[in-house]
């Protein structure tokens, strides 16, 4: 009786089943349809075939999106910025923003109501140069402005490549067949080697080795991103040396301009590179090429991300075991040998530089040093160059120690007697390789003028001097004075940091010569000045503030107009940030001896600093055709303010909050930044220096 109940509930339920099934059918079918309009994954490594069919190259959706180069697209795809990235306490930010607080606690504590107050709107208008330019937020289409747009589905084969011909020309010049003719030919074969040679892939890769990768991706085939960035960046490093060398003005334009269609595409193909890449060593070369150019950029935070990929997939192959190269042929195993080394020493200064911790650990190195035998290449084996490569690696070595020890937070929590030794102690080794370091220019000197020419080779001996001067800087930075309240500094931090003040200006003199000052000067300021960075400096000017002492005002004068030397062109205005720190630094320390003068001039030491021309001359030292400094703002002079102020006219608050005062000597950290019982003179060294991490990044070329 219940059986025909049952039945059609039975049927009930098979059709409700079948109903499910059905949509469950146009569910995947719908899904199908959108997986088949939607661009899927590309992954970092597959071959880019010019031949293979649209459906085959799906990009990812970054590299499908339009860039911003192109105005058809603007507005279509939402505008990202990334928030400030936390920067350590050996980056720059801190020594301005210490500067800054220094100067306004002198104003503070100064009897003169007067000077108070000429000295509040310029006080006021640095903090507005701080803010304005912490507030340029670094977007991703930023780090790319000369990437060219690419349509979706378009392989990165179809990118535009540079002539042929010349690039030939260019490779026979890096081989030999050009010279110079102000450099005097040698019997020796690897005597004929121009700076080309040297300058342009230097430890990185052979000239055969680059051949290589240049016949690969001129050649129908597949290619991977990391032939890509080798081929471009290689040629457009190899461009800008050939155009450097060449006299004839018509010649060099041609080489300019293939180097900058190389420079468009490279910037193309590092902007769509994917988040994961295979372990090879084509692409750890193409990390650390595409860093090594951030660097030149100006661009430490994006430098720093290449830099990480590339020890970290060297260190997946086993670059740094001597176990796993020992596995190798002589030639892979010297190509591996160097170019882990470049990652290290590369790694270690912008470790230092940004303020982090090195992912390269001193224990887990087998590999030994690039000795003459690692090497294994006539043109580096037995010259400078193999004897100077164990110093620059050791001063590597010394700038991971320097942020290990002692401006690491663990360091920073120890008491100040243990940091004071290891810094004596860093200090010391520096200085004896810095010994070794004159010792190897004396006894090589003549040999690597002949490679390289005189004025270069004595520009490359004292920006190394410098640098090294800058990092000895540093170290004494964090020693406390004989006599706690005299100064902030220690008696050997300021003799250092004039000393390096004084190497630049000798550095500047060379620039006065026509036939170097265009070519490498952008390279001295990039890789010498903002390497470490210029803290020296941030130290004189502290030291000339707290000791009204305006002495060393002239070099400081001096330093700003190198860096107005480098912006005056277009294609140098990536160092247009360093130069407005530098200057309204300059700016403010120049009213301030002013004003104080005019206020109580019995108590100036010394008001000459200027130079015995005063402020506004030009200085001798640079080039007629560098712009000079001319007579101080209007504004600034009559106390409204010649720099940009914040958006709130008020005096910022990570100014105010975060540098430890100038006399009173208090913590200024706030509650629970540091409760690890740290004491007052670390406290205020974290503090100096953990404000310093953001300076790079708000320096760093939008």
């Amino acid at each position: 009786m219940h059986f025909p109940f049952r039945s059609k509930a039975k049927n009930k339920t098979e059709n409700k089943i079948d109903r499910i099934v059905n949509r469950i059918e146009e569910l995947n079918q719908t899904i199908q349809q959108l997986s088949l309009n939607q661009p899927g994954p590309k992954y970092h490594g597959t071959p880019l075939n010019p031949q293979t069919s649209q459906s085959a190259f799906r990009p990812t959706p970054a590299s499908s999106e339009p860039t911003p180069s192109d105005p058809s697209f603007i507005g279509e795809s939402p505008p990202y910025s990334s928030k400030p990235e936390y920067e350590g306490e050996s980056s720059l930010f801190a020594h301005a923003v210490f500067a800054t607080k220094f100067l306004q606690n002198s104003v503070s504590n100064n009897s003169s109501s007067e000077v108070a107050l000429e000295m509040t709107s310029v006080l006021n208008a640095l903090r507005g140069v701080i803010d304005a330019q912490k507030q340029q937020s670094d977007t991703v289409d930023n780090l790319y402005p000369h990437a060219l747009p690419l349509p979706p589905g378009t392989s990165l084969r179809k990118l535009p490549m540079p002539s042929t011909e010349k690039a030939l020309a260019c490779l026979r010049m890096a081989q030999g067949g050009f010279m110079q003719t102000h450099q005097v030919p040698s019997a020796d074969v690897s005597e004929d080697s121009t700076p080309i040679q040297i300058l342009w892939l230097m430890d990185l890769q052979t000239i055969p080795q680059f051949t290589t990768h240049f016949i690969k991706v001129c050649s129908p085939g597949p290619v991977t991103e990391a032939d890509l960035i080798i081929f471009y960046l290689g040629l457009y490093w190899l461009f800008c040396e050939c155009a450097n060398a060449v006299e004839d003005e018509n010649l060099k334009q041609e080489y300019n301009e293939q180097g900058i269609i190389c420079r468009g595409s490279l910037e193309t193909v590092l902007s769509r590179l994917p988040f994961h890449m295979p372990a090879t060593l084509e692409h750890v070369l193409a990390m650390c090429m595409a860093s090594l150019y951030c660097i030149q950029r100006c661009k430490p935070s994006a430098a720093w991300n290449f830099i990480c990929a590339a020890s970290n997939l060297s260190q997946s192959l086993g670059f740094h075991s001597s176990m796993m190269l020992d596995q190798e042929t002589t030639e892979i195993k010297s190509q591996k040998t160097r170019l882990f080394w470049c990652i290290y020493t590369t790694e270690k200064m912008l470790a230092l530089r940004i303020g982090r911790s090195s992912t390269i650990r001193e224990n887990d190195i087998t590999v030994p040093s690039m000795s003459p035998e690692v090497l294994n290449d006539p043109f580096f084996s037995h010259s400078f160059f193999s004897q100077a490569f164990p110093i620059w690696i050791g001063m590597s070595t010394l700038q991971g120690r320097v942020y290990d020890e002692i401006y690491s937070p663990a360091s920073l929590a120890q008491p100040a007697s243990v940091r004071t030794a290891r810094a004596r102690a860093l200090a010391a080794e520096t200085k004896r390789l810095m010994e070794v370091e004159d010792d190897l220019q004396v006894k090589c000197k003549d040999q690597v003028a002949r490679k390289l020419g005189d004025v270069l080779s004595q520009l490359c001996f004292r920006s190394e001097r410098v640098t090294s001067l800058s990092m000895l800087t540093l170290i004494y930075r964090s020693i406390p004075p004989d006599k706690p309240g005299a100064s902030v500094f220690c008696d050997e931090c300021i003799a250092t940091a004039r000393r390096a003040v004084r190497e630049h200006e000798k550095c500047v003199e060379i620039f006065t010569s026509t036939e170097i000052q265009s070519n490498y000067f952008l390279l001295y300021v990039n890789w010498t000045l903002l390497q470490s960075p210029f803290i020296p400096f941030i130290v004189l000017f502290c030291h000339m503030i707290e000791t009204s002492d305006s002495s060393d005002l002239s070099c400081l004068r001096d330093l700003v107009q190198t860096l107005e030397m480098v912006t005056e062109p277009s294609q140098y205005s990536m160092c247009q940030k360093q130069l407005s720190i530098f200057k309204a630094l300059y700016d403010v320390a120049v009213k301030y001896f002013r004003v104080r003068a005019a206020a109580t001039p019995e108590g100036m030491l010394d008001t000459r600093g200027t130079g015995s021309a005063g402020y506004g001359t030009p200085n001798p030292k640079l080039p007629s055709s560098v712009p000079q400094m001319g007579a101080f703002d209007q504004g600034v002079a009559n106390g409204s303010g010649m720099l940009p102020l914040s958006s709130s006219g008020q005096p910022l608050d990570a100014v105010q909050g975060q540098i430890p005062m100038f006399g009173s000597r208090t913590n200024q950290f706030e509650p629970g930044e540091f409760d690890m019982g740290i004491d007052q003179p670390s406290a205020e060294l974290a503090t100096w220096f953990y404000a310093n991490h953001h300076m790079m990044r708000m320096m760093e070329d939008p």
